[in-house]
């Protein structure tokens, strides 16, 4: 007589779907705190001599002469290269890699370079990182905050303000406009309004 072997059930737990600003800001904590990591790996003796913010060089920008229309076009050709991209990967299913890896990266580099600025100007140069990103980075983050709402947003979530329905019958390409107006405003005030701050700031403290 065969015995028949019964599979085991185990009970269905259902797991909490993490919210996707939860987890574009994990991204960006894991790795900033990476970005750490890395620069105290590399030691300090290396970082105050190839560093990136030597007393030296920050004080020589104080006097550069900046062509702020070459500087603008500059920083269009880079920022919006890798904004391009990440715009178009988060219509297809590689978005969800891209998104979070642009944004993971930008957070390494910012966690490498406080350490840098930390040991070459102490705490000076922290505040100087601080000011670097200024006021760019506040229009910088609402155009991937826009990426993040396309790629990750139920359609739910995808409301527009009132009014704006009547003239916009795609939430999506609203957002995904929007987000673009943010990014170029924010390479204006890159190109044009944070080389001031940064100048005057540099002139007082060296």
């Amino acid at each position: 007589m065969k015995v028949k072997h019964r599979a085991i059930l185990f009970p269905h737990v259902p797991f909490p779907k993490l919210p996707w600003k939860g987890f574009l800001a994990g991204c960006f904590l894991l790795f900033f705190f990476l970005g750490i990591l890395a620069a105290n790996w590399v030691g300090q003796e290396k970082l105050l001599q190839y560093g990136m913010l030597n007393q030296y060089y920050v004080g020589q920008l104080a006097y550069a002469q900046l062509e702020s229309g070459a500087y603008f076009l500059f920083l269009c050709k880079r920022r919006m290269r890798i904004f391009g991209m990440t715009m178009l990967f988060v219509y297809t299913r590689f978005g969800i890699f891209v998104l979070p890896g642009v944004i993971g990266w930008h957070a390494f580099s910012l966690g490498y370079l406080f350490v840098n600025a930390l040991v070459c100007m102490k705490f000076q140069g922290m505040l100087l990182v601080l000011l670097s990103m200024f006021p760019q980075i506040i229009f910088y983050a609402a155009a991937y905050f826009g990426l993040g709402r396309i790629l990750f947003g139920e359609k739910t979530e995808l409301s527009m303000p009132v009014g704006i329905h009547r003239y916009w019958k795609n939430p999506r390409l609203f957002l995904l406009v929007s987000a673009l107006l943010c990014m170029i405003f924010g390479i204006w005030l890159e190109g044009y309004v944070n080389p001031v701050l940064l100048r005057k700031y540099i002139s007082r403290i060296m």
